[in-house]
C-alpha cells in the first residue's frame, strides 16, 4: 500500500508533548550546566533524571509492557525518538540515557531463565549493556566478516576472537556477543556474556563522537552453555528481526536533532546582524533555512512511512533503508548549514551544534553505512523485488 499521511492520535501527541516538556525542563538544564567538553551526563545527575523519568512514565519506552517497559510499537517509538533526541546527548540513547539504557531486543524472545537473569533486572535497574558484532575485518556483512569463534566444550562455550566498536563495554553489566559456530549465515550464534568474565578484556576506542566505543578481546573466555540465545546458528536471524525498528528509530533521532538545530539557527538569524542588517534578511540564509526545513519534513515522512508499514505487519526493510539513508544524510547536511549560519559560534564547544555535527557524522555509518543502504535499495529495484511507486 502507499502511505498517504494521517494525523497523530491524541495519545501520540500527548506522548510527544510529555517527552519534549521533560527534555526542556529536566534534561537541558542539566546539560547546560556541564562543561563544553563533557562526554555524557554524570552518573549522579543521570540517576536523578532516571527517577524523574520513571515517575513520569517515560521509562524504557520500547520494552514490552510484560517486562516492565513502555510497550511502544515502532511508530510510537519513532514519535518518541524524534522528541527524545532534542538535547545535547540525544544520541545514541534518548535523553542521554535518562529514559533508561534500552534493552537488547534479542532478549525479548529469550528463555524464561534468561529473561529473569538479564532482561528484567535491566529494565528495573537501568543496567548498561553492549552489543558485539563488528570485528576488525569489517562489519557491513557480518555473515562473512565474523571470525570470533564459539566452541562447545562440555557444558560451556569457549570464545576466542576480537570485537571492535562495541559501545559501552567498559561500563556494562553484560553484553550480547555474536560468534561463529558454523559456516555462512546459519553459522552465527548469539551469546550473553557477563562483564568481567575471565578471558574477556576491554579497552576504550575513542571515536569522533563523544560517546566512545571499545575493543573487546576474547581469549579462551568460558561461559555456561545456557548463555546461548535461541538455537545454535540463529544469531544472524535474531539480529535481523529488529533491523527495521533500529533503523527507523535512528532516522527519527537525527530528524529530531536537525529540527532542534534548525530552530536554533532561525532564532540566531533574527538576533545576529551583519553590515547593518539581520542575518534573516539575507537571501543566502533564507535559502539555507528553507532547504533545511524541506529536508527535515521529507525525512520525517519517509521515516513515518517505514514505521507505519512495520506496525501494519508488512515487510518494511526497503522503506527502512530509504528512511535511514535519507534522514542521516540530510540531517548531517542540515547541521552543516546550521553551523555555517552560526559562524564562529557554530564550532564553539559551548554550543550543542558541533557536538551534534560529530554525532550525525557517525550516524551515516552505524546501523548500516549509507553505501550499504544504497546497495540494498538498488538491489531490490534491479531484481524486480521492488517496483517504483507511482
Amino acid at each position: 500500500m502507499t502511505f498517504s499521511g494521517f494525523e497523530l492520535t491524541r495519545e501520540m501527541k500527548m506522548l510527544q508533548e510529555t517527552i519534549l516538556e521533560f527534555i526542556d525542563e529536566e534534561v537541558v538544564p542539566v546539560e547546560t550546566a556541564l562543561p563544553g567538553d563533557a562526554r555524557e551526563i554524570p552518573e549522579d545527575e543521570l540517576m536523578k533524571l532516571q527517577r524523574k523519568a520513571k515517575a513520569a512514565g517515560l521509562w524504557n519506552l520500547p520494552v514490552p509492557a510484560e517486562f516492565g517497559g513502555g510497550g511502544l510499537d515502532t511508530f510510537e517509538m519513532v514519535i518518541a525518538a524524534e522528541a527524545g533526541s532534542q538535547n545535547r546527548f540525544g544520541m545514541p540513547e534518548l535523553a542521554g540515557g535518562a529514559f533508561g539504557h534500552q534493552v537488547p531486543v534479542v532478549l525479548y524472545n529469550a528463555r524464561p531463565e534468561q529473561i529473569q537473569t538479564y532482561l528484567i533486572p535491566s529494565v528495573e535497574n537501568g543496567w548498561r549493556w553492549f552489543t558485539a558484532i563488528t570485528e576488525p575485518s569489517g562489519g557491513s556483512d557480518p555473515a562473512r566478516s565474523i571470525r570470533t569463534k564459539a566452541e562447545r566444550v562440555g557444558d560451556e562455550w569457549v570464545l576466542n576472537g576480537t570485537k571492535l566498536f562495541s559501545t559501552g563495554a567498559d561500563e556494562s553489566e553484560y553484553g550480547v556477543v555474536y560468534a561463529r559456530t558454523g559456516e555462512g549465515r546459519n553459522g552465527i550464534s548469539a551469546f550473553v556474556v557477563p562483564a568481567n568474565t575471565p578471558g574477556m578484556s576491554v579497552r576504550p576506542v575513542p571515536v569522533l563522537r563523544d560517546h566512545w566505543t571499545t575493543e573487546i578481546h576474547f581469549e579462551d573466555c568460558r561461559i555456561p552453555y545456557e548463555n546461548l540465545l535461541g538455537e545454535v546458528g540463529q544469531g544472524f536471524q535474531l539480529a535481523q528481526k529488529w533491523l527495521v525498528r533500529g533503523r527507523v528509530v535512528m532516522a527519527a533521532q537525527v530528524v529530531g536533532i536537525a529540527q532542534r538545530a534548525l530552530q536554533m539557527a532561525i532564532e540566531y538569524s533574527k538576533l545576529r546582524s551583519t553590515f547593518g542588517a539581520q542575518l534573516s534578511s539575507r537571501q543566502s540564509i533564507q535559502w539555507m533555512i528553507a532547504d533545511s526545513a524541506v529536508d527535515i519534513q521529507a525525512a520525517r515522512w519517509l521515516t513515518w512511512e517505514a514505521a507505519y508499514k512495520d506496525v501494519q505487519g508488512q515487510d518494511a526493510r526497503y522503506e527502512a533503508s530509504v528512511a535511514k539513508l535519507f534522514a542521516t544524510e540530510k540531517a548531517f547536511t542540515v547541521l552543516d548549514r546550521v553551523m555555517q549560519i552560526h559562524g564562529g559560534m557554530g564550532v564553539a564547544k559551548e554550543y550543542n551544534i558541533e557536538h551534534w555535527f560529530r554525532s550525525l557524522r557517525v550516524s551515516r555509518i552505524v546501523e548500516g553505512p549509507s553505501e550499504v543502504h544504497r546497495h540494498l535499495i538498488s538491489r531490490d529495484l534491479l531484481s524486480d523485488r521492488r517496483k517504483l511507486q507511482s
